[in-house]
C-alpha cells in the first residue's frame, strides 16, 4: 500500500512540475520577425503590402499592421494569416515624399502583446514614397582575418543616394549595448552600386569602429537611416564557412545561401544552396 501511495504522489508531482514547466515556457508575447515591404521602394499609385512571421506556443489570437503617413495617428489594419506563420496587411496609396511610418502588434491567448520593431510606437519602420531603395544584399558571419564578418548594402534604384548617417547594426545595436555603425559624412552610393561594412570587433582597417561581429549560428541585422527609421533589416541563419546570406537578384525580397560570396558585387550569378 505504502509503494501504491508512493507511485502516486511521484505522479502527482511529475505532472505539477509539468505543468509548472509549461506555465514557464509559454510565459510571454507571440515572436514576430522577417517584416518585410513590397514594393521595397512605392511610388504615388503602389498600395504596399507588409508582412511578418508571427508564432506563439499557445496560439495568436489578433495580429495588427499599425501605420500612419506623415503626422498623422496611427491607422490599425487587421493581418490576415497565410501559409508558414506569415501574416500580410495592406497600406493605401500616398501623396509623394510621404514618410509612412509602421510596425506590426500580435497578441496571444494570454492577451500579451508583442511588437516589431519591440519598443514601437517609439521607433517604427518606414519608408519614404518615391525614395530610392537602399537595401541589405548580402551578409557574412563567417570571417577571420584577413576576412572578417561583413554586410553590404545595395541602391535598388537608379539614382544616386546619398547614405551619411545610414547605420548598421544587430541586436546589441537595437537594445542599446552596443554602438551602431554610421557611414561616414560625404557618402555616395552609386546607382546600382554597393557598399560594404566591415563590422567584425577585431576590424582595424574600419576607420568608424563598429563593436559588433555576426553570430555564426544565425544573426538579424537592421539599417536605418540618419533620422532612425529602419528600412530594411536581414534574419542572417546559420551558415558553413564558405557561405554567405543575401538576395538573389540583388535588391530582391527573395534570399539564399550563397555558395560563393560576393563582397561589394552581385549576387546573381552566385550558387545557392
Amino acid at each position: 500500500m505504502k509503494t501504491k501511495y508512493l507511485v502516486l504522489m511521484i505522479a502527482s508531482l511529475a505532472i505539477f512540475a509539468t505543468g509548472c514547466v509549461e506555465d514557464e515556457v509559454y510565459v510571454g508575447p507571440p515572436t514576430i520577425s522577417n517584416l518585410l515591404i513590397a514594393p521595397q521602394a512605392p511610388g504615388t499609385t503602389d498600395e504596399v503590402t507588409v508582412t511578418a512571421r508571427v508564432t506563439d506556443l499557445k496560439g495568436v489570437t489578433e495580429v495588427k499592421l499599425m501605420y500612419k503617413a506623415g503626422n498623422g495617428s496611427f491607422t490599425a489594419v487587421n493581418m490576415t494569416a497565410g501559409s508558414n506563420y506569415q501574416y500580410s496587411g495592406k497600406i493605401p496609396p500616398q501623396a509623394p515624399s510621404t514618410v509612412v511610418q509602421y510596425y506590426v502588434s500580435a497578441t496571444n491567448v494570454s492577451d500579451l502583446t508583442g511588437t516589431l520593431p519591440a519598443d514601437a510606437p517609439a521607433s517604427t519602420n518606414a519608408y519614404t514614397v518615391g525614395a530610392p531603395s537602399i537595401v541589405i544584399n548580402e551578409a557574412y558571419s563567417r570571417g577571420a582575418d584577413p576576412e572578417l564578418d561583413w554586410i553590404e548594402i545595395y541602391n535598388n534604384s537608379d539614382v544616386n543616394v546619398n547614405i551619411s548617417g545610414y547605420k548598421i547594426y544587430d541586436n546589441g545595436g537595437q537594445a542599446g549595448t552596443k554602438p551602431k555603425m554610421e557611414v561616414p559624412a560625404g557618402t555616395t552610393l552609386p546607382a546600382r552600386g554597393f557598399y560594404v561594412f566591415v563590422v567584425d570587433d577585431a576590424a582595424s582597417a574600419n576607420p568608424a569602429g563598429s563593436n559588433f561581429g555576426l553570430g555564426s549560428g544565425g544573426d538579424e541585422v537592421w539599417l536605418e537611416t540618419p533620422q532612425g527609421f529602419v528600412i530594411d533589416n536581414m534574419v542572417i541563419p546559420a551558415l558553413a564557412t564558405e557561405q554567405s546570406y543575401g538576395c538573389k537578384p540583388d535588391g530582391a525580397t527573395t534570399k539564399f545561401t550563397l555558395l560563393t560570396r560576393t563582397k561589394g558585387a552581385s549576387n546573381n550569378n552566385s550558387p545557392t544552396l
